[in-house]
């Protein structure tokens, strides 16, 4: 019993070996008849005249990143390319029905289609995977590749900004009379006017958002043709929103509040200088992510240089401030027209009210005419008023300090909103267009 399933058992596997071996032979056979006197590097085309039709067509794996500082994008696809090589065609009869062979690239004629705004000197493909050969004469290459193509990157509006970088593929040395460059098709045989992206194997990227993936064919004056894919993305800001955008906003706002400090206090200047600096720290911060261009100015560099002058305004205000209020009378001489803006205008207009002595102060001469009723434009006046109560000369330059402190204060306020708002408004209109071309 043992040696007839002995027996048997060899039975099955020498069938099954024969089967292998016949098929195997088969298609020996078969590639032997298809590449005896195959010229791989002859055109498939019966007369000279006719042109060969080589589709094109790209999915799309992953979006990689866009380095903004050397105008590069980097992509990781697989291409599709076919076309038809009446030389490599048979009868499925003749060789046990076999019709699909996969023979290696290097054995075949391949339209040498590159991409042309390669960044990197590189043209080739990542592998060279087998080419699909169909009995009608059908060749398919799906060879997978990481592209690094050149991108010119629009900087105005960084980083509410979008692009549009593209991925030009042309025949090298071939023109439009000899190869004609055309769409990929789809399973129902339609063609594919755009990238596919193929959901199950696609990631997304942190960074950047497709909005547009469509592909055109063009023909150039020199009658190259050329398979173009436009890749639209438009970038997700929150990263810089959080990071550089909040807290320049709030770096501003601390430079406002320079202004709330006593006109006395030496601490405005120590505030003033921080804030100064931790805006160099952003500007430095935006200096290594930015592209290295003078075509124009980010929206963001521009607000923190906006802020940088408001803040170096601030400190030059505030030793006009700390100057006003250290004054005395017997240092400064105060106009009448000082007098009459800052003590009694400007103060209604800002919302303050000066508070009244406690004991109200009196001529020494011994009459009842309080000193706020001393008439200031008669001659010596000044020189009589000083000589009552030197002190209260020196409290109204510390009061001019408080009007001109909150003055600027108002100003900044203003200011620094007015110009957030005019710079971010004018971003929101920086809308990635709803076609992809014009």
């Amino acid at each position: 019993k043992r040696s007839m399933k002995n027996i048997l058992l060899w039975v099955v596997l020498g069938s099954c070996l024969l089967v292998f071996t016949n098929a195997s032979e088969t298609e020996r056979r078969l590639q032997e008849k298809l590449f005896t006197d195959y010229n791989l590097k002859v055109r498939p085309s019966r007369t000279w005249d006719e042109r060969v039709m080589v589709r094109v067509g790209m999915t799309l794996i992953q979006l990689i990143g866009l380095d903004e500082k050397n105008g590069e994008m980097t992509t990781n696809v697989f291409m599709n390319l076919a076309w038809t090589d009446y030389r490599l065609s048979w009868n499925p009869e003749d060789y046990d029905n076999i019709d699909v062979l996969r023979i290696p690239p290097t054995k075949v004629w391949r339209p040498d289609v590159y991409l042309i705004n390669n960044n990197d000197g590189q043209f080739d493909v990542a592998l060279y995977v087998n080419v699909l050969v169909s009995h009608t004469g059908d060749v398919t290459w799906l060879p997978p590749a990481i592209y690094r193509s050149s991108c010119s990157i629009e900087v105005a509006y960084f980083p509410f900004d979008w692009q549009n970088c593209t991925m030009v593929f042309r025949s090298y040395t071939y023109d439009a009379s000899e190869v004609d460059l055309q769409y990929g098709l789809d399973e129902n045989g339609e063609e594919i006017h755009e990238i596919v992206i193929d959901e199950n194997a696609f990631t997304e990227n942190g960074e950047w958002q497709i909005c547009h993936k469509a592909s055109r064919k063009n023909l150039a004056s020199d009658l190259y043709e050329d398979i173009t894919f436009y890749l639209i993305i438009e970038r997700k800001p929150l990263f810089y929103i959080i990071n550089i955008i909040v807290p320049c906003i709030l770096t501003s706002v601390l430079a406002i509040f320079v202004f709330y400090l006593p006109p006395g206090a030496g601490e405005k200047m120590t505030l003033s200088i921080s804030v100064l600096i931790a805006l160099t720290v952003f500007m430095l911060l935006l200096a290594n992510k930015v592209p290295e261009t003078s075509l124009g100015i980010p929206i963001i560099v521009n607000y923190v240089m906006f802020t940088m002058i408001l803040v170096t305004f601030s400190v030059i205000l505030s030793v006009v401030v700390l100057n006003l209020h250290h004054r005395t009378s017997n240092t400064h001489h105060m106009p009448l027209w000082v007098r009459k803006a800052f003590i009694h205008f400007l103060p209604k207009y800002l919302g303050m009210v000066r508070p009244h002595p406690e004991e109200p102060l009196q001529e020494e001469a011994g009459n009842d005419t309080p000193l706020s009723r001393l008439d200031m434009r008669r001659p010596g006046g000044e020189y009589f008023f000083r000589k009552i109560d030197p002190n209260l000369m020196t409290d109204d330059w510390q009061y001019i300090a408080i009007v001109v402190d909150r003055l600027f204060l108002w100003i900044f306020v203003i200011t620094t909103t007015l110009g957030t708002l005019a710079m971010f408004l004018d971003a929101s209109f920086n809308y990635t267009p709803d076609q992809p071309f014009p």
